[in-house]
């Protein structure tokens, strides 16, 4: 599982395309140049719960999201 942009900037979580299992969440963060990073145990510790929880978890967008937030929403010129 990893952070990664699209094209328009948005950064979304989720798993690599050759995965069996989907997942792929879009975040409110936009940042300015692209980014590819792996989830990292700091990530899942602020989100609350483990990938294999996320598909019974019913706030697991808002929780994902506010993750972003957190870790790139106010250091967005870090990666440029």
């Amino acid at each position: 599982m990893k952070w990664y942009t699209l094209e328009n900037g948005r950064l979304c979580l989720g798993t690599d395309k050759n995965r069996l299992a989907n997942f792929h969440i879009a975040t409110d963060v936009t940042l300015e140049a692209n980014l590819s990073l792996p989830l990292l145990e700091e990530h899942v510790e602020l989100i609350g719960s483990y990938p294999e929880d996320w598909y019974s978890d019913d706030t697991i967008e808002n929780k994902i999201n506010n993750t972003a937030k957190h870790f790139f929403g106010l250091s967005q010129t870090a990666f440029a």
